[in-house]
């Protein structure tokens, strides 16, 4: 009786139950309300404005979003609030729509019919993508924060004054967790892997280091050709100094993994990893806290999903020797790059940011000579307009294809559940005020006396204790290395430091 009614008051008002199922697809509730069944439509909307209300206090900065947000526990209520969401707007469209249910059998009653259904189909479909982008945000967290193949590592591994020299330390168990006010320091690796090459070279090697407290970021980039990096002892070499380049130290020792890493981890590429950030560690005299481990060539289908990055050249980039080892160039053909500001795909940054040699000439006709240390700065450059183009992209239509791309590129040895506390410090990273070091020629290191047998060059240890002390605080350095004056990790207790 009560729905013949109902339908008799919206007849005498000319409203039509079709209308009124896709207002309710708009917003639960809205089209019981257009039918004047103030009633249901009260019942409808109010989990919806809860929801809403929900909303705006997250907006208003009520609730830390970022600290949250990455969250497994956050994740899995946003899955189940989408279920209960779907489940809801699907009993509103159909209300709507469909009650009273008399009449369904008529050609009115067959368009009530199909316009619900396929409501109901669009409902489902927009549900199903944000639950299928649920799942690969935590998919893809997983993949990057696993909190275990690359780590975590005691970051210094500072010698032991009082043990003998030449024998080997054993080393801490990792019990570092960030407590969210602390510096924190976090080594990027970028490995770059060709058909042509038979070992994995590390040619990005930089390190960004975060104070939340004071809001300040430094990015401070290690040329791969540097040497003679120092190491935790010197049991494998007689001065605890890597004698080869730092961009080979990664391979040799996921080579040996039982000789560098016998304590662990056995994996050899998480050997090389470790080895590599404890001697990142020494050279800087900081701690190094995490790592993250990034495959360049992934880099490249990273930057296509947020559709190119903008980088600017003051000048036509031109490097005969590049070996377009990918893809974008042939062996034979020179790398060209045009003046001013244009946007890249994937495999034009990443030339951008490999090419190391060759020359910009510039306006008035003159040439600047490229070498790695460009190359360094370059890469700097590359991540800073990938930053902002991850935070200016479209998430409805990008945010699938950043996911995979960022599941596929980058892994680190950050607990999953600390991935949240790390994500407030985006901002600082993203920030516009971010130091930027390269520890290049001349300031940093010397060239090699005869490059023709071997292009090492070696480090200028107190200018390098010098900037790190501007950039940290004398008192803040650590390791044998820069925060003494020892000439190896024996000579600690001559030298009087610990």
């Amino acid at each position: 009786m009560q729905e013949s009614i109902e339908a008799d008051r919206g007849a005498a008002f000319g409203r039509r139950p079709s209308l009124a199922a896709v207002l309710s697809f708009v917003v639960p509730g809205l089209g019981d309300a257009y039918l004047g069944r103030i009633h249901a439509a009260a019942i409808f909307a109010l989990p919806v404005a809860l929801l809403v209300i929900a909303v705006l206090l997250v907006l208003g900065g009520f609730i830390d979003l970022r600290r949250v947000l990455l969250s497994s526990e956050f994740l899995v209520g946003i899955g189940v609030l989408n279920v209960a969401l779907l489940g809801w707007r699907a009993a509103a469209i159909s209300h709507a729509g469909l009650r009273p249910w008399i009449g369904l059998g008529n050609i009115h009653g067959r368009v009530r019919l199909a316009v619900v259904a396929l409501l109901l189909l669009l409902t489902i479909g927009m549900h199903a993508w944000v639950g299928a982008v649920v799942v690969q945000v935590e998919q893809t967290l997983g993949q990057v924060f696993p909190g275990g193949p690359i780590g975590p590592i005691d970051p210094v591994a500072t010698p032991n004054p009082s043990a003998p020299s030449g024998e080997a330390q054993p080393e801490p168990e990792p019990t570092y967790r960030w407590d969210g006010t602390e510096r924190i320091n976090i080594l990027l690796v970028g490995t770059d892997t060709t058909p042509d090459r038979e070992t994995t070279l590390t040619d990005v090697i930089l390190v960004v280091s975060v104070d939340p407290v004071s809001e300040t970021a430094v990015m401070i980039s290690v040329p791969r050709d540097t040497g003679f990096m120092p190491l935790p002892d010197d049991t494998r070499y007689r001065d605890a100094l890597y004698p080869a380049k730092v961009n080979g130290l990664f391979a040799t020792a996921a080579a040996d993994p039982d000789s560098w890493c016998p304590d662990g981890p056995e994996d050899p590429e998480a050997c090389g990893v470790r080895t590599l950030s404890g001697s990142v560690g020494l050279y800087l005299g900081l701690e190094i806290h995490h790592q993250a481990l990034v495959d360049m060539a992934g880099f490249a289908e990273l930057i296509d999903a947020v559709g190119g990055v903008e980088l600017c050249l003051p000048g036509q980039l031109v490097d005969p020797a590049f070996d377009g080892s990918l893809a974008n160039r042939g062996p034979d053909e020179p790398l060209v790059l045009p003046a001013g500001c244009q946007r890249y795909s994937g495999l034009e940054a990443l030339a951008y940011a490999r090419s190391r040699q060759g020359w910009i000439e510039m306006p008035d006709g003159s040439r600047e000579p490229q070498t790695d240390f460009q190359r360094n700065e370059r890469q700097q450059r590359v991540l800073l307009a990938l930053r902002e183009e991850v935070a200016e992209a479209d998430t409805l239509l990008e945010l699938p294809a950043i996911l995979t791309a960022i599941g596929r590129t980058v892994s680190t040895d950050v607990p999953r559940d600390q991935a949240s506390d790390l994500a407030t410090l985006l901002p600082l990273i993203a920030g516009p005020d971010i130091d930027r070091v390269v520890l290049g020629y001349p300031e940093f290191v010397d060239l090699p006396a005869d490059p023709e047998v071997a292009y090492i060059l070696s480090p200028r240890r107190d200018e390098i204790r010098d900037e790190m002390a501007a950039l940290f605080g004398e008192d803040a350095l650590v390791g044998w290395y820069l925060a003494t004056t020892a000439a190896g990790p024996g000579d600690l207790e001559e030298d009087g430091s610990s």
